[in-house]
C-alpha cells in the first residue's frame, strides 16, 4: 500500500527545499527569472500529483509558484567580463517573479513563465505580446564566462562561446539582427534570456556574438536591433522588403558633455531647417574607465534626406559623417 502525502505536506516541503537551494547561490536579475522557470515547472508536476490524491483525501492544490518562491539575498553581478572586479550593490533587487500568465495572442495558449510580468531591482517589466515591427537603437553589452553554464531564462544552459543574447522585454524566442554602428558589422540572434538590467542598455549579448559584432574587447557598443519578423512569424504573408536605414555619426567625445552640446546643435539647426530627424547619444565602453560617447543621427530612410543632412553637418563645420547601413 503506498502512502500518499497531503497536498499542505507537498508545499511545505517544495517552499523550503526552493529556499535552501536558492539561499545557497547568489542570484543576479537573470538568475531569478531561470530559478522562476524551474519552480513553476516544479510546481505543475507538484498539482498533478496533488490532484491524484485530493479526491481520496480532500487535500487542497498547491498554490502559484509566483507566491510560493522566495529569493534572499541576490546578488547582482555585472554584465561583460570587463565588469567582473567592480563590487555590484545588491541592496536593492526585489523578487523577480511572474505575476500571471498572460495570454499569447498568436495562438490563444497561455504563455509560458519566463513572458510573465517580472519585477528587478524593484522594476516591473512586462513582456511585449509581439515582435512585429521592433526596431531600437541603443548600446548593447556583453556576458561570458561568469554566467557559463548558468541556466537561461527560457531553461537552457549558457554557453558563452554560441551565439544568444538577452533582452528585458521582447518575447523568448525571438530572432532578432542586431548591427554595430561603429563598425557596420551585423548578425542574427536568437533571445532566449532576461536582461540586461541597466537603463542605458537594451541589449546583452554572448560573448561569441559579441565577438561577431567586432567589440568583445571592451564592454558596450551602440547598436541597432531589429526583429526579423519572417523568422517570427514564417506563416504570415511576406511584407514588402523595406528600403535600408541609415545612420550618420556625426561626432565623437570622451566628454558627455561635449556630445550633449553637439546634439543640441544639431537638433537646433535641423529645428530652424524644419528637418525631422532623430539625434542621441550613445557610447562606446573602450576600457572600464574609457568611454566615448558618440552623436548618432537616425534612421535615415532615404539616400536624397541623407545628402541634405549631411550638407548640413558640413555648413555647421563638422567632418564628413561616418555612415553606417542598417537591415
Amino acid at each position: 500500500m503506498s502512502i500518499r502525502p497531503s497536498g499542505r505536506a507537498v508545499k511545505l516541503s517544495m517552499k523550503g527545499l526552493l529556499v535552501l537551494l536558492l539561499a545557497g547561490c547568489q542570484f543576479d536579475g537573470r538568475q531569478m527569472v531561470a530559478a522562476m522557470s524551474d519552480a513553476m515547472r516544479q510546481d505543475d508536476d507538484l498539482n498533478e500529483t496533488i490532484s491524484e490524491s485530493s479526491a481520496d483525501e480532500g487535500a487542497t492544490g498547491v498554490e502559484s509558484a509566483a507566491d510560493e518562491v522566495a529569493v534572499d539575498d541576490a546578488n547582482p553581478e555585472m554584465t561583460s567580463d570587463q565588469g567582473e572586479g567592480l563590487a555590484s550593490d545588491d541592496s536593492n533587487l526585489e523578487q523577480a517573479q511572474p505575476s500571471g500568465l498572460g495570454r499569447d495572442q498568436s495562438k490563444g495558449s497561455p504563455r509560458p513563465p519566463w513572458n510573465s510580468p517580472y519585477e528587478v531591482y524593484g522594476d516591473r517589466y512586462i513582456v511585449k505580446e509581439t515582435s512585429r515591427r521592433y526596431r531600437e537603437v541603443g548600446i548593447a553589452s556583453w556576458y561570458g564566462k561568469k554566467f557559463q553554464g548558468r541556466k537561461t531564462s527560457n531553461g537552457e544552459i549558457f554557453d558563452m562561446n554560441a551565439i544568444s543574447a538577452a533582452h528585458k522585454t521582447l518575447p523568448i524566442p525571438t530572432m532578432v539582427r542586431v548591427t554595430n554602428l561603429d563598425n557596420g558589422q551585423k548578425i542574427d540572434v536568437r533571445i532566449n534570456d532576461r536582461g540586461p538590467f541597466h537603463d542605458d542598455r537594451i541589449l546583452d549579448l554572448s560573448y561569441a556574438a559579441a565577438k561577431a559584432l567586432g567589440f568583445s574587447d571592451q564592454g558596450t557598443a551602440p547598436v541597432v536591433v531589429e526583429a526579423l519578423d519572417a523568422l517570427n512569424y514564417p506563416g504570415e504573408a511576406a511584407t514588402p522588403k523595406k528600403a535600408p536605414n541609415i545612420y550618420l555619426q556625426a561626432g565623437a567625445f570622451q566628454a558627455k558633455s561635449s556630445a550633449d552640446k553637439l546634439k543640441r546643435d544639431i537638433e537646433t539647426t535641423f529645428m530652424l531647417q524644419r528637418l525631422n530627424a532623430k539625434v542621441r547619444v550613445l557610447e562606446s565602453e573602450l576600457e572600464a574607465e574609457v568611454k566615448l560617447h558618440k552623436v548618432w543621427i537616425g534612421p535615415i530612410l532615404s539616400t536624397n534626406r541623407e545628402a541634405m543632412i549631411s550638407t548640413i553637418l558640413s555648413q555647421m563645420g563638422l567632418a564628413k559623417p561616418v555612415k553606417v547601413v542598417a537591415n
